[in-house]
């Protein structure tokens, strides 16, 4: 049954009409509805659109975003920001980040994302029911990778290795707290399983946590081939190349599907390891203006088409990117990619079917969520979840950003970077 409506010029994927979209009390799309008249949307017309999904982000990061260098390569980076400060993160300095990171994705029209999470900080679910209750007070869709990272490195410089004991958890510890969280998920929150890469998860968490992931029918998250150290640290520790090693686990059975696997970065793949990607129904992340900015590579897209393999776009975090707006990663694939890709093609990434509960998300029609994004003149208007309207003439409803986020935030920023570092010997 139909409890509220939009009319107006409705761009369905494979033509924009004028016409009707309703939904349900839960938020369900119910009708897509043509009613005729004029062929086209004027220049200046407002456009109902799908909102856009954000794969794979880091949203704690947005901590950062205002003391990098847009010169740092990874290593630095990672030097500069999660391993000086990520030890001392606090729930308030979670929360306000992540906040902040889903309030300028939504300003961009992005209704849904998918998070990838380690700062456990060692205090079990405290900091991760952070990103929760922020993904809800700004009133995002959230598909939160509850990443188990189980690896430290004992020879690193103290900054880093006293970060990575803070991530640390055993895969048995990480899937009682996945599981406890998994009791607070509603209509807008799915809970999942997330391992980070070859350089922070063990093979018994890398197989445990993708066996968990399909007797939970969750799709599990997992960094691959981020830099040429993990495709090096495969080789030197199972004798064989990242995908093929997914690909072992499978053949000795010890997980049952690699189908839910949700691969990010993947900047260093080869032709056979994108031959098995494909087999197996795994999905891509491209975080493309991450990975040039920090320098670790870049994915061969057109390789990664040609092989058939879906790909979906995310931002990574804040602080390593220009922006939060999915949209801005498109366009920059057009930009690299012109005369080589249609640009048609590069505006699919990620906007293909993505089951989520009783719905779904990433396109527009019935039996979806109706996660829409209004647009007009070029910037966006209001911006629709589950059929709650969470931004009104381009302003975010139920926070005032600049009162409740920004100014707070600056204020743990500037006491975060007076703390002293933590010493690099």
């Amino acid at each position: 049954m139909t409890m509220a409506q939009l009319t107006g010029w409705i761009d369905g994927g494979a033509s924009v009409f004028y016409g009707r979209i309703g939904w349900d009390e839960r938020g369900l799309v119910t009708e897509m509805t043509p009613l005729g008249g004029a062929e086209g949307p004027p220049p200046d017309a407002a456009v109902i659109r799908a909102g856009l999904f954000n794969a794979h982000s880091h949203p704690e990061q947005s901590i950062y975003a205002d003391i990098v260098d847009k010169e740092w390569d990874l290593g630095t980076w990672c030097r500069h920001t999660i391993y000086r400060h990520s030890a001392a993160m606090t729930p308030r300095r979670v929360r306000l980040a992540c906040e902040r990171a889903f309030a300028r994705m939504m300003a961009f029209g992005t209704t849904s994302v998918m998070v990838s999470y380690y700062l456990h900080g060692n205090r079990g679910n405290e900091l991760d029911r952070e990103v929760l209750a922020a993904a809800r007070s700004v009133g995002i869709r959230l598909i939160f990778g509850r990443m188990n990272y189980d690896i430290v490195n004992e020879d690193a410089y103290a900054g880093k290795k006293a970060s990575q004991r803070s991530y640390y958890e055993t895969p048995e510890t990480a899937e009682k707290n996945l599981r406890e969280l998994m009791s607070l998920e509603d209509e807008t929150l799915m809970v999942c399983p997330a391992l980070h890469s070859m350089h922070a998860s063990t093979e018994a968490a890398i197989a445990r946590g993708i066996a968990l992931g399909w007797e939970l029918r969750r799709p599990v998250q997992f960094h691959l081939s981020e830099d040429r150290g993990d495709v090096d640290l495969s080789l030197k520790l199972h004798g064989c190349r990242p995908v093929v090693f997914l690909q072992r686990l499978l053949d000795e059975g010890r997980v049952p599907s690699l189908s839910h696997v949700i691969l990010s970065d993947c900047c260093w793949l080869d032709d056979e390891e994108r031959r098995l990607v494909a087999r197996n129904g795994m999905k891509v992340v491209l975080n493309a203006r991450m990975n040039a900015r920090v320098k670790t590579g870049f994915p061969d897209v057109p390789a990664l088409l040609a092989s058939g393999i879906p790909l979906w776009c995310g931002t990574d975090g804040e602080a390593s990117n220009d922006d939060l707006n999915v949209q801005g990663e498109r366009e920059f694939l057009k930009a690299r990619y012109r005369g080589a890709i249609e640009p048609k093609t590069i505006e699919g990434f990620g906007r293909q079917r993505f089951d989520f509960g009783a719905g779904y998300i990433g396109a527009l029609g019935v039996g979806g969520w109706a996660d829409l994004r209004v647009g007009e003149n070029g910037a966006v208007r209001d911006v629709y979840v589950g059929g709650r309207k969470t931004i009104e003439n381009g302003r975010l409803l139920g926070l005032d950003v600049e009162r409740d986020v920004e100014r707070p935030l600056r204020e743990e920023v500037a006491a975060m970077t007076a703390e002293p570092a933590a010493p690099e010997a």
